[in-house]
Protein backbone atom coordinates (compact mmCIF):
# COMPACT_ATOMS: atom_id res chain seq x y z
CA UNK A 1 0.00 0.00 0.00
CA UNK A 2 2.77 2.35 0.96
CA UNK A 3 4.13 1.89 -2.89
CA UNK A 4 0.90 2.65 -4.23
CA UNK A 5 0.21 6.01 -2.00
CA UNK A 6 3.66 6.78 -3.44
CA UNK A 7 2.61 6.72 -6.80
CA UNK A 8 -0.12 8.37 -5.77
CA UNK A 9 1.67 11.19 -4.09
CA UNK A 10 4.12 12.02 -7.06
CA UNK A 11 1.32 12.10 -9.29
CA UNK A 12 0.50 15.10 -7.57
CA UNK A 13 3.77 16.44 -7.89
CA UNK A 14 3.51 15.64 -11.49
CA UNK A 15 -0.14 17.40 -12.45
CA UNK A 16 1.04 20.37 -9.65
CA UNK A 17 3.92 21.08 -12.27
CA UNK A 18 1.60 20.60 -14.94
CA UNK A 19 -1.07 22.94 -14.04
CA UNK A 20 1.51 25.32 -13.11
CA UNK A 21 3.21 25.63 -16.35
CA UNK A 22 0.26 24.56 -18.89
CA UNK A 23 -2.83 25.45 -16.55
CA UNK A 24 -6.08 23.94 -18.78
CA UNK A 25 -5.15 25.44 -21.74
CA UNK A 26 -4.88 23.83 -25.49
CA UNK A 27 -1.33 22.09 -25.00
CA UNK A 28 -3.03 20.83 -21.80
CA UNK A 29 -6.01 19.62 -23.45
CA UNK A 30 -3.95 17.97 -26.18
CA UNK A 31 -1.66 15.94 -23.76
CA UNK A 32 -4.50 14.96 -21.40
CA UNK A 33 -6.43 13.09 -24.31
CA UNK A 34 -3.24 11.74 -25.15
CA UNK A 35 -2.37 10.46 -22.43
CA UNK A 36 -5.62 8.59 -21.68
CA UNK A 37 -4.37 5.39 -23.67
CA UNK A 38 -0.77 4.63 -21.71
CA UNK A 39 -2.55 6.01 -18.65
CA UNK A 40 -5.18 3.26 -18.64
CA UNK A 41 -2.88 0.82 -19.75
CA UNK A 42 -1.70 1.77 -16.94
CA UNK A 43 -4.35 1.57 -14.01
CA UNK A 44 -5.58 -1.91 -15.89
CA UNK A 45 -1.68 -2.93 -15.33
CA UNK A 46 -1.58 -1.51 -11.53
CA UNK A 47 -4.89 -3.10 -10.82
CA UNK A 48 -3.92 -6.37 -12.43
CA UNK A 49 -5.78 -7.28 -15.81
CA UNK A 50 -2.56 -9.03 -17.10
CA UNK A 51 -1.52 -10.15 -13.52
CA UNK A 52 -4.75 -10.70 -12.04
CA UNK A 53 -4.73 -13.42 -15.53
CA UNK A 54 -1.65 -14.88 -14.85
CA UNK A 55 -1.03 -15.36 -11.39
CA UNK A 56 -3.70 -18.06 -10.74
CA UNK A 57 -2.12 -20.36 -13.74
CA UNK A 58 1.07 -19.50 -12.61
CA UNK A 59 0.54 -20.87 -8.96
CA UNK A 60 -1.00 -23.53 -10.74
CA UNK A 61 1.59 -24.28 -13.65
CA UNK A 62 4.95 -23.75 -10.72
CA UNK A 63 2.94 -26.26 -8.20
CA UNK A 64 3.11 -28.89 -11.22
CA UNK A 65 6.41 -28.22 -12.97
CA UNK A 66 8.32 -25.54 -10.07
CA UNK A 67 9.45 -22.56 -11.37
CA UNK A 68 11.05 -23.36 -14.45
CA UNK A 69 7.60 -23.81 -15.00
CA UNK A 70 6.67 -20.00 -13.98
CA UNK A 71 9.21 -18.71 -16.19
CA UNK A 72 8.13 -20.78 -19.38
CA UNK A 73 4.79 -19.74 -18.81
CA UNK A 74 5.83 -15.72 -18.23
CA UNK A 75 8.49 -15.89 -21.41
CA UNK A 76 5.20 -17.84 -23.83
CA UNK A 77 2.93 -14.87 -22.84
CA UNK A 78 5.42 -12.11 -23.57
CA UNK A 79 5.84 -13.66 -27.07
CA UNK A 80 2.63 -14.01 -27.85
CA UNK A 81 1.68 -10.67 -26.38
CA UNK A 82 4.49 -9.00 -28.21
CA UNK A 83 3.61 -10.25 -31.46
CA UNK A 84 0.34 -9.16 -31.15
CA UNK A 85 0.42 -5.35 -30.05
CA UNK A 86 3.29 -4.60 -32.07
CA UNK A 87 1.93 -4.46 -35.29
CA UNK A 88 -1.37 -2.66 -33.35
CA UNK A 89 0.49 -0.47 -32.21
CA UNK A 90 2.17 0.68 -35.81
CA UNK A 91 -1.92 0.80 -37.14
CA UNK A 92 -3.29 3.04 -34.51
CA UNK A 93 -0.07 5.52 -35.07
CA UNK A 94 -1.18 5.59 -38.60
CA UNK A 95 -4.97 5.68 -38.01
CA UNK A 96 -4.26 8.69 -35.26
CA UNK A 97 -5.67 11.12 -37.30
CA UNK A 98 -9.11 9.79 -37.73
CA UNK A 99 -9.24 8.87 -34.08
CA UNK A 100 -8.70 12.22 -32.83
CA UNK A 101 -10.72 13.76 -35.24
CA UNK A 102 -13.60 11.31 -35.33
CA UNK A 103 -13.70 9.78 -31.73
CA UNK A 104 -11.59 10.96 -28.65
CA UNK A 105 -11.62 14.49 -29.75
CA UNK A 106 -14.40 15.78 -32.27
CA UNK A 107 -14.83 19.24 -30.36
CA UNK A 108 -10.98 20.25 -30.51
CA UNK A 109 -9.50 23.38 -32.81
CA UNK A 110 -7.97 21.45 -36.02
CA UNK A 111 -4.69 22.93 -33.92
CA UNK A 112 -4.95 20.98 -31.03
CA UNK A 113 -6.33 17.76 -32.49
CA UNK A 114 -3.19 17.91 -34.80
CA UNK A 115 -0.96 18.13 -31.46
CA UNK A 116 -3.34 15.40 -30.01
CA UNK A 117 -2.60 13.11 -32.87
CA UNK A 118 1.21 13.64 -32.54
CA UNK A 119 1.20 13.11 -28.97
CA UNK A 120 -0.99 9.89 -29.21
CA UNK A 121 1.84 8.45 -31.49
CA UNK A 122 4.66 9.39 -29.25
CA UNK A 123 2.69 7.80 -26.26
CA UNK A 124 2.08 4.18 -28.35
CA UNK A 125 5.29 3.35 -27.35
CA UNK A 126 4.52 3.13 -23.65
CA UNK A 127 1.57 0.48 -24.64
CA UNK A 128 4.46 -2.24 -25.69
CA UNK A 129 6.79 -1.38 -22.19
CA UNK A 130 3.86 -1.61 -19.90
CA UNK A 131 2.95 -4.89 -21.25
CA UNK A 132 6.34 -6.46 -20.77
CA UNK A 133 6.36 -5.03 -16.85
CA UNK A 134 3.11 -6.92 -16.53
CA UNK A 135 3.72 -9.82 -16.71
CA UNK A 136 7.37 -9.50 -15.36
CA UNK A 137 5.28 -8.25 -11.85
CA UNK A 138 2.51 -11.14 -12.34
CA UNK A 139 5.40 -13.80 -12.04
CA UNK A 140 6.78 -12.00 -8.61
CA UNK A 141 3.17 -11.39 -7.41
CA UNK A 142 2.74 -15.25 -7.70
CA UNK A 143 5.76 -16.11 -5.33
CA UNK A 144 4.70 -13.29 -2.74
CA UNK A 145 8.01 -11.22 -3.52
CA UNK A 146 6.22 -7.65 -3.60
CA UNK A 147 9.67 -5.12 -3.00
CA UNK A 148 10.35 -4.89 -6.70
CA UNK A 149 7.26 -4.44 -8.41
CA UNK A 150 6.11 -1.49 -5.16
CA UNK A 151 9.38 -0.09 -6.25
CA UNK A 152 8.57 0.37 -9.68
CA UNK A 153 4.76 1.77 -8.80
CA UNK A 154 6.50 4.06 -6.17
CA UNK A 155 8.87 5.75 -8.76
CA UNK A 156 6.04 6.40 -10.93
CA UNK A 157 6.12 9.47 -12.77
CA UNK A 158 9.25 10.11 -11.74
CA UNK A 159 10.42 10.94 -14.80
CA UNK A 160 7.54 12.86 -16.35
CA UNK A 161 8.16 15.02 -13.81
CA UNK A 162 11.50 15.44 -14.98
CA UNK A 163 9.52 16.34 -18.35
CA UNK A 164 7.61 18.75 -16.98
CA UNK A 165 10.59 20.72 -15.57
CA UNK A 166 12.00 20.51 -18.87
CA UNK A 167 9.51 22.11 -20.22
CA UNK A 168 10.37 24.85 -17.21
CA UNK A 169 13.48 25.34 -18.46
CA UNK A 170 14.07 24.71 -22.21
CA UNK A 171 12.27 27.61 -24.34
CA UNK A 172 10.02 25.96 -27.04
CA UNK A 173 9.92 22.56 -25.48
CA UNK A 174 6.15 22.71 -24.26
CA UNK A 175 4.20 19.62 -24.14
CA UNK A 176 7.05 17.52 -25.62
CA UNK A 177 9.34 17.25 -22.33
CA UNK A 178 6.33 15.64 -20.07
CA UNK A 179 5.23 13.51 -23.26
CA UNK A 180 8.85 11.78 -23.61
CA UNK A 181 9.52 11.93 -19.97
CA UNK A 182 5.96 9.51 -19.88
CA UNK A 183 8.35 7.26 -22.08
CA UNK A 184 11.24 7.32 -20.25
CA UNK A 185 9.31 6.70 -16.59
CA UNK A 186 7.78 3.57 -18.65
CA UNK A 187 11.25 2.05 -19.40
CA UNK A 188 12.65 3.11 -15.64
CA UNK A 189 9.97 0.73 -14.59
CA UNK A 190 11.20 -2.08 -16.42
CA UNK A 191 14.32 -1.26 -15.78
CA UNK A 192 14.24 -2.23 -12.03
CA UNK A 193 12.20 -4.83 -12.75
CA UNK A 194 14.64 -7.24 -14.63
CA UNK A 195 17.97 -6.87 -12.87
CA UNK A 196 15.86 -8.28 -9.73
CA UNK A 197 14.16 -11.26 -11.81
CA UNK A 198 17.82 -12.64 -12.89
CA UNK A 199 18.95 -12.58 -9.55
CA UNK A 200 15.79 -15.20 -8.94
CA UNK A 201 16.74 -17.38 -11.89
CA UNK A 202 14.10 -15.81 -14.67
CA UNK A 203 15.73 -15.22 -18.03
CA UNK A 204 13.50 -13.73 -20.27
CA UNK A 205 13.47 -15.49 -23.67
CA UNK A 206 11.03 -15.15 -27.10
CA UNK A 207 9.63 -18.53 -27.01
CA UNK A 208 6.92 -19.54 -29.25
CA UNK A 209 4.29 -22.19 -28.56
CA UNK A 210 1.01 -21.12 -28.97
CA UNK A 211 -0.62 -24.92 -28.21
CA UNK A 212 0.82 -25.01 -24.73
CA UNK A 213 -1.99 -25.86 -22.03
CA UNK A 214 -1.36 -23.16 -20.00
CA UNK A 215 -0.87 -20.61 -22.53
CA UNK A 216 -4.07 -20.86 -23.62
CA UNK A 217 -5.70 -21.03 -20.15
CA UNK A 218 -3.96 -17.64 -19.78
CA UNK A 219 -5.52 -16.52 -23.03
CA UNK A 220 -8.81 -17.48 -21.98
CA UNK A 221 -8.48 -15.83 -18.52
CA UNK A 222 -6.90 -12.98 -20.23
CA UNK A 223 -9.24 -12.69 -23.34
CA UNK A 224 -11.93 -10.85 -21.44
CA UNK A 225 -10.01 -9.19 -19.04
CA UNK A 226 -8.55 -7.47 -22.54
CA UNK A 227 -12.15 -7.03 -23.58
CA UNK A 228 -12.51 -5.11 -20.48
CA UNK A 229 -9.50 -3.09 -20.34
CA UNK A 230 -10.57 -2.10 -24.34
CA UNK A 231 -13.99 -1.41 -22.62
CA UNK A 232 -12.50 0.63 -19.81
CA UNK A 233 -9.99 2.85 -22.74
CA UNK A 234 -13.90 3.23 -24.42
CA UNK A 235 -14.97 4.46 -21.47
CA UNK A 236 -11.98 7.11 -21.01
CA UNK A 237 -12.48 7.76 -25.00
CA UNK A 238 -16.53 8.85 -24.35
CA UNK A 239 -15.36 11.10 -21.47
CA UNK A 240 -12.95 13.04 -23.38
CA UNK A 241 -14.91 13.08 -26.47
CA UNK A 242 -18.39 14.57 -24.56
CA UNK A 243 -15.89 16.88 -22.97
CA UNK A 244 -15.01 18.04 -25.78
CA UNK A 245 -18.27 18.60 -27.04
CA UNK A 246 -19.17 21.14 -24.11
CA UNK A 247 -17.59 24.11 -25.68
CA UNK A 248 -15.83 24.70 -23.05
CA UNK A 249 -11.88 23.67 -23.72
CA UNK A 250 -11.02 23.62 -19.29
CA UNK A 251 -13.03 20.30 -19.07
CA UNK A 252 -10.60 18.02 -20.47
CA UNK A 253 -8.29 19.22 -18.07
CA UNK A 254 -10.65 19.66 -15.22
CA UNK A 255 -11.56 16.03 -15.64
CA UNK A 256 -7.99 14.71 -15.35
CA UNK A 257 -7.54 16.68 -12.31
CA UNK A 258 -10.61 15.43 -11.10
CA UNK A 259 -9.65 11.44 -11.59
CA UNK A 260 -6.32 12.14 -10.35
CA UNK A 261 -7.74 13.07 -7.00
CA UNK A 262 -10.38 10.79 -6.77
CA UNK A 263 -7.73 7.70 -8.36
CA UNK A 264 -5.96 8.35 -4.68
CA UNK A 265 -8.29 6.53 -2.69
CA UNK A 266 -9.12 3.70 -5.56
CA UNK A 267 -5.61 3.03 -5.76
CA UNK A 268 -5.23 2.47 -1.90
CA UNK A 269 -8.50 0.72 -1.44
CA UNK A 270 -9.37 -0.82 -4.20
CA UNK A 271 -6.07 -1.59 -5.80
CA UNK A 272 -3.95 -2.11 -3.39
CA UNK A 273 -5.71 -4.18 -1.02
CA UNK A 274 -7.10 -6.37 -4.11
CA UNK A 275 -3.75 -6.80 -5.24
CA UNK A 276 -2.54 -7.96 -1.90
CA UNK A 277 -5.58 -10.50 -0.97
CA UNK A 278 -5.00 -11.56 -5.07
CA UNK A 279 -2.82 -14.78 -4.53
CA UNK A 280 -4.07 -15.41 -1.66
CA UNK A 281 -7.52 -15.56 -3.08
CA UNK A 282 -6.45 -17.50 -5.92
CA UNK A 283 -4.58 -19.96 -3.33
CA UNK A 284 -8.09 -20.96 -1.76
CA UNK A 285 -9.67 -20.64 -5.57
CA UNK A 286 -7.32 -23.67 -6.58
CA UNK A 287 -7.89 -25.64 -3.65
CA UNK A 288 -11.41 -25.07 -3.61
CA UNK A 289 -11.34 -23.83 0.13
CA UNK A 290 -14.39 -21.91 -0.67
CA UNK A 291 -15.18 -21.16 3.44
CA UNK A 292 -12.04 -19.65 3.77
CA UNK A 293 -12.77 -18.03 0.12
CA UNK A 294 -15.61 -16.30 1.43
CA UNK A 295 -14.37 -15.34 4.78
CA UNK A 296 -11.29 -13.31 3.05
CA UNK A 297 -13.26 -11.96 0.67
CA UNK A 298 -15.94 -10.30 3.25
CA UNK A 299 -13.46 -9.26 5.30
CA UNK A 300 -11.62 -7.80 2.25
CA UNK A 301 -14.94 -6.23 1.03
CA UNK A 302 -15.99 -4.64 4.32
CA UNK A 303 -12.67 -3.29 5.21
CA UNK A 304 -12.47 -1.60 1.58
CA UNK A 305 -15.70 -0.44 1.84
CA UNK A 306 -15.86 1.28 5.25
CA UNK A 307 -12.55 2.93 4.54
CA UNK A 308 -14.00 4.84 0.87
CA UNK A 309 -16.92 5.83 2.58
CA UNK A 310 -14.78 7.89 5.01
CA UNK A 311 -12.80 9.11 1.78
CA UNK A 312 -15.72 10.09 -0.02
CA UNK A 313 -16.43 11.99 3.17
CA UNK A 314 -13.32 13.55 3.12
CA UNK A 315 -13.15 14.61 -0.64
CA UNK A 316 -16.12 16.93 -0.33
CA UNK A 317 -15.49 18.04 2.86
CA UNK A 318 -11.75 19.08 1.96
CA UNK A 319 -11.29 18.75 -1.76
CA UNK A 320 -11.86 22.77 -2.29
CA UNK A 321 -9.31 23.33 -0.04
CA UNK A 322 -7.04 20.63 -1.52
CA UNK A 323 -7.37 21.78 -5.08
CA UNK A 324 -6.39 25.49 -3.61
CA UNK A 325 -3.34 24.45 -2.27
CA UNK A 326 -2.10 21.94 -4.43
CA UNK A 327 -3.02 23.35 -7.79
CA UNK A 328 -4.12 27.21 -7.73
CA UNK A 329 -1.25 28.60 -9.21
CA UNK A 330 0.82 29.76 -12.39
CA UNK A 331 -1.90 29.14 -15.45
CA UNK A 332 -4.47 27.31 -13.08
CA UNK A 333 -6.40 30.34 -11.82
CA UNK A 334 -9.66 30.02 -9.85
CA UNK A 335 -12.39 29.12 -12.37
CA UNK A 336 -10.88 26.43 -12.84
CA UNK A 337 -10.39 25.35 -9.27
CA UNK A 338 -13.98 25.53 -8.83
CA UNK A 339 -14.65 23.39 -12.17
CA UNK A 340 -12.18 20.94 -10.72
CA UNK A 341 -13.74 20.50 -7.61
CA UNK A 342 -17.24 20.28 -8.97
CA UNK A 343 -16.10 17.15 -11.11
CA UNK A 344 -14.37 15.64 -8.30
CA UNK A 345 -17.38 15.97 -5.54
CA UNK A 346 -19.69 14.09 -8.32
CA UNK A 347 -16.90 11.37 -8.52
CA UNK A 348 -16.64 10.80 -4.95
CA UNK A 349 -20.00 9.80 -4.59
CA UNK A 350 -19.36 6.79 -6.54
CA UNK A 351 -15.94 6.15 -4.98
CA UNK A 352 -17.83 3.45 -2.79
CA UNK A 353 -18.73 1.72 -5.77
CA UNK A 354 -15.21 1.91 -7.70
CA UNK A 355 -13.89 0.70 -4.87
CA UNK A 356 -16.12 -2.92 -4.49
CA UNK A 357 -15.54 -3.51 -8.16
CA UNK A 358 -11.73 -3.40 -7.98
CA UNK A 359 -12.30 -6.24 -5.26
CA UNK A 360 -14.85 -8.01 -6.48
CA UNK A 361 -13.68 -8.19 -10.41
CA UNK A 362 -10.46 -10.29 -7.94
CA UNK A 363 -12.87 -12.66 -6.45
CA UNK A 364 -14.13 -13.69 -10.03
CA UNK A 365 -11.33 -13.63 -11.43
CA UNK A 366 -9.56 -16.29 -8.33
CA UNK A 367 -12.88 -18.45 -9.24
CA UNK A 368 -11.22 -18.58 -13.19
CA UNK A 369 -14.19 -16.33 -14.07
CA UNK A 370 -12.96 -13.06 -16.23
CA UNK A 371 -16.45 -13.01 -18.40
CA UNK A 372 -18.87 -11.64 -15.69
CA UNK A 373 -16.19 -8.46 -15.16
CA UNK A 374 -16.49 -8.14 -19.01
CA UNK A 375 -20.04 -8.38 -19.67
CA UNK A 376 -20.53 -6.37 -16.33
CA UNK A 377 -18.27 -3.63 -17.91
CA UNK A 378 -19.88 -3.69 -21.08
CA UNK A 379 -23.10 -2.68 -18.77
CA UNK A 380 -21.07 0.19 -17.26
CA UNK A 381 -19.87 1.36 -20.84
CA UNK A 382 -23.53 1.43 -22.09
CA UNK A 383 -25.22 3.07 -19.39
CA UNK A 384 -22.29 5.90 -19.34
CA UNK A 385 -22.62 6.75 -23.19
CA UNK A 386 -26.35 7.23 -22.20
CA UNK A 387 -26.23 9.00 -19.91
CA UNK A 388 -23.97 11.48 -21.25
CA UNK A 389 -25.91 11.93 -24.01
CA UNK A 390 -29.02 12.43 -22.00
CA UNK A 391 -27.63 14.66 -19.15
CA UNK A 392 -24.67 17.09 -20.84
CA UNK A 393 -27.02 19.71 -22.12
CA UNK A 394 -28.96 20.20 -18.98
CA UNK A 395 -26.22 19.96 -16.83
CA UNK A 396 -22.87 20.83 -18.28
CA UNK A 397 -18.91 19.57 -17.70
CA UNK A 398 -21.01 17.59 -14.44
CA UNK A 399 -22.87 14.94 -16.95
CA UNK A 400 -19.80 13.25 -17.31
CA UNK A 401 -18.72 12.29 -13.75
CA UNK A 402 -22.69 11.71 -13.02
CA UNK A 403 -22.99 9.33 -15.62
CA UNK A 404 -19.55 7.54 -14.52
CA UNK A 405 -20.75 7.16 -11.08
CA UNK A 406 -24.36 6.00 -11.80
CA UNK A 407 -23.05 3.28 -14.39
CA UNK A 408 -20.34 2.44 -11.91
CA UNK A 409 -23.08 1.82 -9.30
CA UNK A 410 -24.82 -1.06 -11.80
CA UNK A 411 -21.43 -2.48 -12.50
CA UNK A 412 -20.90 -3.49 -8.87
CA UNK A 413 -24.28 -4.60 -8.11
CA UNK A 414 -23.91 -6.68 -10.67
CA UNK A 415 -20.05 -8.15 -9.83
CA UNK A 416 -21.53 -8.83 -6.14
CA UNK A 417 -24.62 -10.59 -7.14
CA UNK A 418 -22.94 -13.25 -9.64
CA UNK A 419 -20.06 -13.52 -7.35
CA UNK A 420 -22.19 -14.54 -4.32
CA UNK A 421 -23.74 -17.53 -6.58
CA UNK A 422 -19.68 -18.28 -7.89
CA UNK A 423 -18.52 -18.26 -4.38
CA UNK A 424 -21.20 -20.90 -3.12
Amino acid sequence: MAAFLASALLGIVRQVLLNARFGLGPEAAAFYAAFRLPETVAMLIAGGALTNALVPVLLRAERRGGPPAGHRLVNLTLTALLTLFAPLCLLAALAAPTFVRSLLAPGFAPATQALTTTLTRIMLLEVLLVITESALVALLISRNQVLLPALAIALRNLTLIGGVLAAFAIPGLGILGPTIGSIIDALLQLVILVPGLRQRGYRPRLRWAPSDPDLRLTARLLGPNALSGLSNYAGTIVDTAFASLTGIVSTVGALFNALLLIGLPIRLLGMAIGQAALPRLAALGVSDDLQAFRALLRRTLLAASALSLLATIALIALGRPVIRLLFERGAFDTAAGDLTYQLLAIYALGLPAYVATEIATRGLVARYDTRTPLLANLVQLAARIALNAALLQPLGPVAIPTAHALAAAAETGLLLLVLRRRAS
